[in-house]
């Protein structure tokens, strides 16, 4: 990974990742104390269901209350993942969570207790609030895997995603909203 340039925050340098850190920590903070957390999505791990901006509502959760199928945030190395939870299961006296991106060709290493957060309560994207599905349909699952296994099918929907975005952000008189 490149580094990237340092930026003074007060008066420590922060690089790109330390900055990610505290970000996370601090968001993690207010979803711990008020219960509820808004966050915007950047990566297209969970493509087709959340598309990079859209605004998911989290809500705090424990590993013991999830369940197979929803869309939970955790937290490891300081940084957010928002992943379909695929099962639970118990390794000696620990409760473990495995979760897997919609678009991604494996589960993810398994999450402890310490690092689940929440679970994603709503999606709001273009102006539009919907309630995550804990199935996917057969549609989705099959777009799910032509985005993982190929680079072009991810670029043009993207770039398409993107133009769509744009657009629904216009006025009648063509000026942003």
């Amino acid at each position: 990974m490149p580094v990237q340039p340092e930026e003074v925050v007060g008066s420590l340098p922060m690089n790109a990742l330390a900055r990610e850190q505290c970000r996370c920590g601090l968001a993690a903070e207010v979803l711990q104390s008020q219960g509820t957390l808004q966050v915007r999505t950047t990566g297209v791990s969970m493509l087709p269901t959340l598309w990079p901006g859209d605004l998911v509502t989290i809500r705090s959760h424990t590993l013991q209350q999830a369940k197979p199928g929803e869309i939970v945030l955790y937290r490891r190395e300081g940084r957010f993942f928002i992943h379909r939870s695929v099962k639970k299961f118990r390794l000696g006296e620990e409760l473990l969570l495995i979760t897997r991106g919609d678009s991604m060709p494996k589960d993810d290493p398994p999450v402890c207790a310490g690092e689940l957060l929440g679970k994603v309560t709503e999606i709001r994207r273009q102006g539009r609030l919907m309630t995550p599905s804990r199935r996917l349909s057969l549609l989705r699952l099959i777009l799910g895997q032509i985005l993982c296994h190929s680079d072009l099918s991810q670029r043009v929907a993207l770039r398409l995603h993107s133009r769509r975005s744009a657009d629904s952000g216009l006025s009648l008189t063509g000026q942003h909203a």
